[in-house]
Formats: C-alpha cells, structure tokens, sequence
C-alpha cells in the first residue's frame, strides 16, 4: 500500500498535488518521487526492480529518486526551498 503527498513551494507557488509514493500488492514496481532538472518537475514515477526510473511528464531517464519520507528539497523551478506534505491517512493498493 502507499499514500499520498503534496509539494509546494511557497516562494514561486509551483505545486503538485497527490502524488503516489509506495507499493501495491506485489514487491514490484514501487512509486517514487523524484526531482526532474530536464523539464523542471517534482512527481512520482514507477521504477522496476532495476531501479531504472524516467520522468512521468517528460520521460526523461536522468532523475533524481527522492527518499519516500523526505520533507523538503530544492524547488525545480526557482531554487528555493519547497515542503512535501504527506497525508499518510489517505492510502492506496
């Protein structure tokens, strides 16, 4: 099972909401959030058990996997600070 997040960033108010991070019911493939410089995103992505990962809006394979309980990273857009917000209460399979 997995649950969802939301990213903001209050300086540009760039947002993405409800992203999936987690599991299904088999081991694999596993939703994880990333941070995409090619087309200057933030969202979540299936990778397979290579671990080969590419952008859900762009495609590109040049990613950054973020950590699933990560609270804040570099806004893509305008370099500030931006804040995942998880809403561990709202699940998925």
């Amino acid at each position: 099972m997995g649950h969802k997040v939301d990213f903001v960033c209050r300086a540009c108010r760039y947002e993405e909401r409800d992203l999936g991070v987690g599991r299904g019911r088999r081991p694999w493939p596993v939703l994880r959030l990333f941070r995409c410089d090619n087309c200057h995103s933030v969202g979540s992505a299936w990778v397979d058990e290579d671990g080969v990962a590419r952008c859900s809006l762009c495609y590109h394979d040049d990613i950054a996997l973020l950590a699933d309980d990560i609270t804040s990273v570099t806004c893509p857009k305008c370099t500030e600070r931006g804040v995942f917000t998880h809403h561990p209460g709202e699940t998925w399979e």
